[in-house]
């Protein structure tokens, strides 16, 4: 009886100590919502004279066909600005959350995990979107000019679209990291990853549930190839540490 009830309040402030770090993040994410908020319209605006989109009075290939979808991608992107901000506060209070019911080598994997999400995610997402998706509005008006066709931009959808590539990569990356350090540190079962499955499961469900619009008929696809790319480029990864239970008592800590 003694036990039982040491357990059910270990219970009890476990999940305080949940409701904390959510209600944290909550506040967090909230206030920086506010704040990138008066930052759209110079960002939306920096980003567009960046891409080399012609939209002066004589050429008007820029247009806004849906002031209310508009807004909603004003808003996605103060979204976007608010999760990159937020990592390194939530990875730091994830950890302190979870540190308690970890063994050592799991605290390991979990810091190297956190760490590199917080820095290659946001890299990944400056990278893609003032380098990779100009390229590719480089590369079509290249290809218009070539075959007479002329310009016309949806403000919008463009946006958009690059919200679901930036979407689509920040996902990917997440899965193959999760996955790679996993064998790094041994937490290997049967030669795969020992929670394999439902890692590459919640990726696929993210990115069939909240792709954009733009990329209806191919939400499937792109959510079964990301997945499987990620498994696949984490396999190359060899297994550096040796394979790991939580029976061997030797990698517990006190």
């Amino acid at each position: 009886m003694i036990a039982e009830s040491s357990e059910n309040n270990n219970l009890y402030y476990h999940l305080i100590e949940g409701h904390s770090f959510l209600k944290v993040n909550a506040i967090a994410f909230t206030i920086l919502c506010v704040f990138w908020s008066y930052f759209t319209t110079d960002i939306i605006e920096a980003w567009l004279s960046h891409i080399k989109i012609e939209t002066g009075p004589n050429n008007p290939n820029l247009s806004i066909y849906s002031p209310f979808e508009w807004i909603m991608l004003r808003w996605e992107i103060v979204i976007l600005f608010s999760l990159v901000s937020i990592m390194p506060l939530s990875s730091i209070l994830l950890y302190r959350f979870a540190k308690p019911g970890l063994y050592h080598r799991e605290r390991g994997y979990l810091v190297s995990v956190l760490s590199m999400t917080t820095t290659l995610i946001p890299l990944l997402i400056l990278t893609i979107w003032f380098y990779g998706i100009p390229y590719i509005f480089e590369y079509t008006k290249e290809f218009n000019s070539s075959i007479n066709v002329g310009e016309k931009y949806d403000a919008a959808s463009i946006f958009s679209f690059g919200i679901g590539i930036t979407w689509v990569l920040l996902v990917w990356a997440i899965t193959l990291l999760t996955l790679s350090f996993s064998r790094i540190f041994g937490l290997v079962q049967d030669g795969n990853s020992r929670f394999r499955v439902r890692v590459v499961a919640i990726s696929a469900s993210l990115l069939i549930i909240t792709l954009p619009v733009e990329y209806d008929g191919l939400r499937l696809v792109i959510s079964i190839a990301i997945t499987v790319l990620a498994d696949s480029f984490s396999k190359i990864i060899p297994v550096a540490m040796p394979q790991w239970t939580e029976h061997q008592h030797s990698d517990t800590s006190v």
